[in-house]
C-alpha cells in the first residue's frame, strides 16, 4: 500500500522567476550622462560638464556592480559612463575650435590695425621708432598757456596727416612731464581721416593742475602709445 502524504505548502514566489530590482543610480548617471553631452557643445558654458560627468560615471560604476545583484540598469550604467566619458572629450573639442577661432579673428583685426608701443622718451615726441603710425602724427604745442580765469593750464596741439591709402581713425596716449617727472597722461584722437587729409587736435586731454605746472622749467608731452584703425 502507498502511503499517501499531505501536500506541502509552496514558499512564496517558489518555482517563479524573481522580479529585478530598482537601480536609481545607473538610470541617474544615464540622464548625466547625456545632459553633459548636450552642454558640451557651448562652448567656455561647458564647464558645467565637469560636475555632470564625474558624478555621472561615479553613478554609473555603482549602478553597474548593483546590476548583477538586482538584474537591472546594466545598460544604463555603461551608456551613463560612456556619455559622460564622451561629453569631458567633447570639452576639451569645442574649446580648442572656440579658442582658435576667436585666435584667428583676433588676427584678421590686427591686419587692419597699427599699434606702435614707444621706447626711451627721449625725445618731445617720446624717441618713437620711425613706424608708419608715428610718420602721421606729431606734437607740435607742450606749453603752459593762461586761460580765460588767468589760471594756467596745459595745451598740447597734436597734428595729424593721414600718409596711407585709406581711411584712418587714431588713437595718441601720452604723459604729461615736469622737468623729468610725470604729472598726468593725456590722450588725442582724430577720427576717420581720409588719404592725405590732415586735421589738428587742440583739445588733448591732460587734467594737469596749475600746482604741479606753474613753477615747472621744462615741460614735455611723450608718446607712449600710437595706434591707428582703418575702415
Amino acid at each position: 500500500m502507498n502511503q499517501q502524504y499531505p501536500p506541502q505548502p509552496q514558499q512564496p514566489g517558489y518555482g517563479e522567476p524573481q522580479q529585478p530590482g530598482s537601480n536609481g543610480l545607473a538610470t541617474t548617471a544615464l540622464v548625466l550622462g547625456i545632459i553633459a553631452v548636450v552642454v558640451s557643445f557651448i562652448p567656455v558654458l561647458n564647464v558645467v560638464v565637469w560636475p555632470l560627468a564625474i558624478l555621472g560615471i561615479i553613478f554609473g560604476a555603482i549602478g553597474l556592480s548593483k546590476a548583477g545583484k538586482v538584474r537591472k540598469g546594466k545598460g544604463a550604467g555603461i551608456t551613463g559612463i560612456i556619455t559622460s566619458a564622451v561629453a569631458i572629450i567633447m570639452f576639451f573639442a569645442m574649446n580648442a575650435l572656440f579658442f582658435s577661432a576667436v585666435d584667428n579673428a583676433s588676427k584678421e583685426l590686427d591686419k587692419s590695425y597699427d599699434s606702435t608701443t614707444v621706447g626711451d622718451g627721449k625725445s618731445k615726441t617720446g624717441g618713437a621708432k620711425k613706424s608708419k603710425v608715428m610718420k602721421d602724427f606729431k606734437i607740435t604745442k607742450c606749453d603752459v598757456v593762461t586761460g580765460d580765469l588767468g589760471v594756467k593750464e596745459m595745451a598740447i596741439h597734436v597734428d595729424y596727416a593721414n600718409n596711407g591709402d585709406r581711411r584712418y581713425s587714431y588713437f595718441v596716449e601720452g604723459e604729461v612731464l615736469a622737468d623729468g617727472k610725470k604729472v598726468d597722461d593725456f590722450m588725442s584722437t582724430a577720427e576717420n581721416l581720409a588719404p592725405g587729409q590732415k586735421f589738428t587736435d587742440k583739445h588733448a586731454g591732460a587734467l594737469v593742475t596749475a600746482d604741479e605746472i606753474k613753477n615747472a622749467k621744462k615741460l614735455e608731452c611723450k608718446t607712449i602709445k600710437a595706434s591707428r584703425t582703418d575702415f
